[in-house]
């Protein structure tokens, strides 16, 4: 029998590569989106069902499960991958801003794992892959809301790997770099207030640093291969980082040491 997976946030990004990288490798494919009119040709695929699921609303996640659940005999993973970033110096950034930045990306994740964990528990069977960063193990300027919601999801996902091993539920970390996504487009948000002008000067340097910095994003159907990588590897591997820039920014941090590496970023991106 075929496996199943479920994607949040499969309209566009890694969600749609990954959801059609899986079908074309016979997994049934359910993939969860706020507004399935973006679903495009996915809706023809054979192994994709397309389901409306917004993660920040618990109530949309049970509906979407019981639908689910309704037509499929078994979920085996849930991939948690819908996030955005907010980013920006902190102090302008909107309460609305934290609250969607939360929300989206920590609540998000959570109340997916929570939901869906009383089906993986019955079965004493199931994966949560939940799509890091590798902001989340790793910081830098103007992203402190980003940076904050994916260190809380390795934490949580960290913490829960102890208590689901012995279930036989498994939780798995995929951590990209930089990728050629329509993130940098739709997938982020930017503060950004013309009366702080004590930001102004960092704000700019850091922009510039990361334009002159930012070479050619690479394919993302590499995190794609890396999340089919960490789907089939029985295992009980935690983390999977997936991208020359994040391999070398945490061989940076292991190798130098956590305050030596704030101290890095800052004359290389501020001073």
């Amino acid at each position: 029998m075929n496996k199943t997976i479920l994607i949040t946030g499969s309209n566009s990004g890694i969600g749609k590569i990954t959801a059609e990288y899986f079908a074309e490798r016979n997994w049934q494919v359910i993939a969860t989106m706020r507004n399935t009119e973006k679903a495009g040709k996915m809706k023809m695929h054979p192994n994709i069902s397309i389901y409306q699921l917004d993660v920040t609303d618990t109530e949309s996640i049970r509906k979407a499960k019981d639908a689910i659940l309704s037509d499929f005999d078994k979920v085996d993973l849930v991939l948690n991958n819908a996030g955005f970033g907010c980013y920006g110096a902190f102090e302008p950034i909107m309460e609305s801003e934290i609250d969607r930045q939360i929300a989206v990306n920590i609540k998000g994740v959570m109340m997916m794992t929570k939901i869906f964990l009383e089906h993986f528990r019955k079965n004493r069977n199931g994966l949560f892959i939940n799509i890091s960063s590798i902001a989340g193990l790793v910081s830098y300027p103007l992203a402190s809301m980003y940076v904050s919601s994916k260190w809380a999801v390795e934490g949580f996902t960290e913490a829960i790997y102890y208590e689901l091993r012995p279930l036989n539920v498994r939780v798995k970390l995929v951590e990209p770099g930089g990728f050629k996504t329509n993130f940098q487009l739709e997938g982020m948000s930017w503060s950004h207030d013309e009366s702080m002008s004590e930001y102004h000067e960092v704000t700019q340097k850091t922009i510039e640093t990361r334009r002159q910095r930012q070479p050619e994003m690479p394919d993302p159907i590499a995190v794609a291969e890396k999340i089919f990588e960490a789907a089939n590897d029985e295992s009980d591997r935690l983390r999977y980082l997936v991208g020359d820039d994040a391999e070398s920014y945490f061989a940076k941090r292991k190798e130098v040491g956590a305050e030596e590496y704030v101290k890095d970023i800052y004359q290389n991106f501020i001073k």
